[in-house]
């Protein structure tokens, strides 16, 4: 049987329902209504086909000048996720999709599914990493070398103590992120909207660093079931060496509520500070993947031809500059 089903955000129980079963954290409506303060209109789209499930958590983007949209999955750690690995459920989407209008679709795979490179390795394309932690095999004292441990440890010797909750650390969370997206030159595509709907989620934890009753880095956590995710770290300028302390305490505070797999994300190039910075953990690495599908080849090639000098070829789609 074969099957696809929309969600909007006035779906809340069925898109609830949907999730409860085999989500992961960034899938949630809670996260989407929060999504929905920078302007998008979530959806949750529920393929099945092929034995397999899909849930793909998407919006539609307008393509500017022009009277045609494509689609892309929300941003966030999780993507989509199918179960079992299968094409089938995407091949489905793709039928849907083309009925739809839409020109194309570029679809983040979740981490899980890593293995569906290989089985499509033409449409479905590495990009960089994924560090992932498997809290029943990872441990600090085994799992990281010696040396690094001694990295890792500097927020001890700072006298860093672990502090929680949203009401203690959700205005520090933002006094934090807003500054550090302007110290990294970039602006957050987050609007303070999103935060105060996510603060409100119970599947949400905030994790500080205190040194001498001062918050210098926020950990914002999300979680679903047996599995968590840590989109967005915000520090102060001294808090950037808290960083790596702080994944390490998510560790320790996650596994006891029952957490297996903590997804600390990736980098934005390869060997920059970040990569190196997550690679002292020797967690699990796993390839970030997105699946790219094309809906009208007629209206794709005529986008990337008026594109011109503009088209970017290691884009997806590259019309869109």
């Amino acid at each position: 049987m074969t099957s696809v089903t929309v969600l909007t955000l006035a779906d809340r129980a069925p898109w609830d329902a949907a999730h409860a079963e085999a989500g992961l954290p960034s899938q949630s409506w809670a996260y989407a209504r929060g999504l929905a303060e920078t302007g998008i209109d979530p959806r949750l789209a529920v393929v099945e086909a092929g034995g397999a499930r899909l849930l793909l958590p998407f919006f539609e983007r307008p393509i500017p000048g022009h009277d045609r949209t494509d689609i892309a999955t929300l941003p966030g750690l999780s993507g989509a996720g199918v179960t079992p690995d299968s094409l089938a459920p995407f091949a489905a989407w793709s039928d849907y999709a083309r009925d739809r209008g839409w020109v194309s679709g570029y679809i983040q795979l979740a981490v899980a599914n890593h293995g569906l490179q290989a089985l499509d390795p033409a449409h479905i394309r590495a990009h960089n990493v994924m560090f992932r932690f498997d809290l029943e095999r990872w441990a600090f004292d085994t799992s990281v070398r010696k040396k690094r441990r001694w990295t890792i440890r500097a927020g001890d010797r700072m006298g860093a103590v672990l502090v929680t909750g949203t009401a203690r650390l959700g205005q520090t969370f933002l006094d934090l992120h807003y500054p550090a997206m302007t110290r990294l030159g970039a602006a957050s595509v987050f609007p303070p909207g999103c935060f105060a709907h996510w603060f409100q989620d119970p599947a949400v934890q905030l994790l500080g660093a205190e040194i001498d009753g001062r918050i210098e880095a926020v950990q914002l956590v999300r979680t679903h079931g047996i599995q968590a995710e840590i989109p967005l770290v915000a520090t102060s300028e001294p808090g950037r060496e808290l960083t790596n302390w702080l994944f390490w305490q998510a560790t320790e505070h996650l596994r006891p509520q029952g957490v297996r797999y903590l997804n600390i994300g990736g980098y934005k190039t390869e060997n920059d500070g970040i990569h190196r910075s997550k690679r002292r953990f020797n967690a699990d690495e796993f390839p970030l993947l997105s699946l790219r599908q094309v809906y009208d080849q007629g209206a794709f090639d005529a986008l990337c031809a008026a594109a011109g000098d503009r088209l970017a070829p290691g884009r997806f789609p590259p019309y869109r500059v």
